[in-house]
């Protein structure tokens, strides 16, 4: 991991209008943001360009249930009340009224099809309503939007406090100390390959839950029934992965229906695997007292659907080792973190899911890359 050294935001931002890069990706229910913690993490940052006498302007991206954009107009009085401060919502962004200073708030960039795309132009108009960049979406900074990586090509751009956090924090899992545990949960195989791979050359055991655990489980010709599993992802499995001793799955588990335990061998072909089961937790909970360093990201069981005793169970047992550094992102699992109001537990909780994983197996970003081009043109 390179060290990089970033230009600091200056004090001084009277008369200054601050373009800023927010990542309020929440999910939401019934009109309602049901986990806040991205919103809560970057209340400060828009707090303290508030009180440089910036002007400011939030813009940020918002996924329905359905994983279509939606408008924030619903959702603008919650944000105000988390944020702790008044904005101006405005949905045109060519006509910017005058807010006497109240911060405005646009509405969702992914309405704008040149968002995903990464137009110059839509990047242009972005950048023709402020002086200054700061970036402070760590959680969508893996992802070539316009936002992200096209509007620090036309304005001094900086890494907000809540980035450069994140950054320091995740960097330290680089040079880990030992014993280092790895905990991986989720679905897809695709996404996680790279870093598994990574992950393994450094920690000294990797634990795979999840659904991703039933694409490993089947790739050992065990059975696991009707469970969602991958079945494109087992031949790499096999060549690559199957023979690693660093590599843990679950050896007890909860199925559909069921929330008693059962072995990963007593699963029948009309079973779907939904948890893991006790003696698994009891596992991973004494090994996290025996580590120094523990990374986890994703849940381990199928959360959206109830089966969140397992993830639960180790987020509180977790909570009470003071002795091991725990690190811990994922979308999913940041619910289950707010809903137990336990963000100040650990040693630090990414904002992060996929940009996350991707720092760890890339040891940067892009976002962070066109940051760090844009500050080189700064004198």
């Amino acid at each position: 991991m390179r060290q990089i050294k970033f230009k600091k935001l200056p004090k001084n931002l009277k008369d200054k209008t601050v373009l800023l890069r927010a990542g309020f990706n929440e999910p939401v229910k019934s009109g309602k943001i049901i986990d806040t913690f991205r919103i809560k993490s970057i209340a400060p940052t828009v707090q303290e360009l508030h009180r440089r006498s910036a002007q400011l302007i939030i813009c940020a991206h918002l996924e329905g249930p359905s994983g279509k954009p939606v408008s924030f107009a619903p959702y603008v009085s919650q944000i105000e009340k988390i944020l702790k401060t008044d904005v101006v919502f405005v949905k045109n962004y060519k006509k910017l009224p005058d807010t006497k200073g109240k911060p405005i708030f646009l509405e969702n960039l992914r309405l704008n099809k040149g968002e995903k795309k990464n137009d110059p132009k839509f990047a242009k108009l972005l950048a023709s309503l402020a002086d200054v960049y700061v970036n402070e979406a760590f959680s969508v900074s893996h992802r070539k939007h316009a936002s992200v990586v096209g509007v620090p090509n036309y304005l001094p751009s900086f890494a907000g406090p809540l980035f450069l956090r994140e950054i320091s924090k995740l960097s330290e899992v680089q040079k880990p100390k030992h014993p280092y545990l790895v905990m991986i949960g989720g679905a897809k195989f695709s996404t996680k390959y790279g870093l598994l791979k990574e992950l393994l050359k450094q920690a000294d055991g990797v634990f795979v839950g999840g659904a991703l655990a039933n694409t490993f489980l089947a790739a050992h010709d065990i059975e696991i029934g009707q469970s969602v599993y991958e079945p494109s992802a087992i031949k790499d499995i096999k060549r690559n992965l199957l023979k690693n001793k660093k590599i843990m799955l679950p050896f007890d588990v909860e199925v559909r229906g069921s929330h008693k335990s059962k072995s990963i061998f007593e699963v029948k072909k009309s079973e779907a695997i939904f948890d893991i089961g006790k003696e698994t937790i009891e596992l991973l909970t004494t090994l996290a007292k025996s580590t120094k360093y523990l990374l986890w990201n994703g849940p381990l069981g199928f959360t959206e659907r109830g089966y969140d005793k397992g993830t639960r169970e180790l987020l509180k047992a977790f909570a009470k080792i003071k002795s091991t550094k725990v690190i811990i992102g994922g979308g999913d699992t940041l619910v289950e973190i707010d809903q137990l109001r336990y963000h100040d537990k650990f040693y630090h909780v990414s904002t992060g899911g996929g940009a996350m994983l991707d720092f760890l197996a890339e040891g940067t970003l892009p976002g962070l890359e066109a940051i760090i081009k844009s500050q080189k043109k700064l004198k």
